[in-house]
């Protein structure tokens, strides 16, 4: 499949994240967890998604998507040194926006929306638009249009209350 805009993408997220903790490399049990979360919220409609560890000699991170009558299935591979919560949104992205449509507009939509959320689940450390505002403008600067939403709109305010 041909993907015009994968290094353009490629090149906005190291714009956007590159020393960033987004791109420092995390626990699986962590990464897994804020993934998890995200999926289990109500605006998510991108169907069930299972995370694993990819091979021990893997150098990149994958997703794939199994789609039958019943529902769609995602399987998310993170490699050891993609480990990131930068790689588990992009991952993640592929597969809101579905992974036939490479790293187009409406991928592109589907990453901010899910970095949006991602970003913002621990209440004690709500980055609100920060990260979402350095990959728009990482995008804008490559010249890559933002699509549309073929899903619900995530919501402002994301995760559970925090109680002392």
């Amino acid at each position: 499949m041909s993907d015009p805009d994968h290094s353009a993408v490629y090149a906005a997220e190291l714009a956007a994240f590159d020393g960033t903790d987004l791109e420092e490399v995390q626990p699986f049990d962590m990464i897994r967890g804020a993934l998890e979360r995200v999926v289990n919220e109500s605006w998510w409609s991108g169907g069930i998604v299972d995370v694993r560890r990819a091979r021990s000699n893997a150098s990149s991170s994958s997703t794939r998507c199994a789609v039958s009558e019943q529902s769609l299935k995602a399987i998310i591979r993170l490699s050891a040194l993609q480990m990131t919560v930068a790689t588990a949104a992009h991952e993640l992205a592929h597969v809101l926006a579905g992974v036939e449509r490479g790293h187009d507009a409406v991928y592109r939509r589907a990453y901010l929306d899910v970095v949006r959320v991602i970003t913002n689940l621990d209440t004690t450390d709500r980055r609100h638009d920060t990260h979402v505002s350095q990959l728009a403008d990482a995008f804008a600067r490559a010249g890559l249009l933002v699509g549309k939403r073929a899903w619900q709109a995530p919501p402002e305010a994301i995760g559970g209350a925090f109680a002392l």
